[in-house]
């Protein structure tokens, strides 16, 4: 079975270990939601609810990126990240 990590392309986040694109879909949609709730406008005719984004989607929001992991992988990332 396969994980997947996520990937901040700004560094500003470490990298962090999901079990599927949807869980990880999902994350970023909780993180981004507040500034997108304050900058986006629902009068806007291209306005989209960030509930509703595509996992592309999100990750082009948030400039995010993801690779498919092995589990023995995830165990060395986690390991890294859990001090």
């Amino acid at each position: 079975m396969s994980k997947i990590l996520r990937i901040d392309r700004q560094g500003c986040c470490e990298q962090r270990v999901y079990d599927s694109k949807e869980d990880l879909r999902l994350q970023l949609i909780d993180f981004h939601s507040i500034d997108y709730d304050e900058f986006g406008d629902e009068n806007d005719e291209n306005y989209k609810p960030i509930e509703n984004f595509t996992f592309q989607e999100i990750l082009d929001y948030g400039d995010w990126d993801y690779e498919t992991i092995t589990d023995e992988q995830a165990k060395e990332v986690n390991n890294e990240t859990n001090y």
